[in-house]
């Protein structure tokens, strides 16, 4: 379980400085966060990434929407609802 502190100072950041940043903030915002306020963040840290660390973070986020019973929802809400898996990174 991840703190209030914790969950703060991951939202808080507007540029994750590696993967395992972006990693880290984009499963709170999974766990705690409303992902429609924060998905011009998200798609702004996945930006920031070098595109081998984007795609890979992405492949995350697709096995848990198939695989995890807690975030599957969430993350396919994520990933098409709001369109990550639709978005041109270049």
């Amino acid at each position: 379980m991840v703190s209030g502190w914790r969950k703060q100072e991951a939202l808080g950041s507007a540029k994750p400085a590696a993967y395992e940043d972006a990693r880290a903030a984009l499963l709170v915002s999974l766990d705690f966060a409303n992902l429609d306020m924060e998905f011009p963040r998200i798609v702004h840290w996945l930006s920031e990434l070098p595109i081998e660390d984007r795609d890979r973070l992405l492949g995350e986020l697709e096995a848990i929407a198939t695989t995890d019973g807690i975030r599957r929802d969430d993350a396919t809400y994520l990933l098409d609802d709001l369109g990550l898996r639709r978005i041109s990174w270049e």
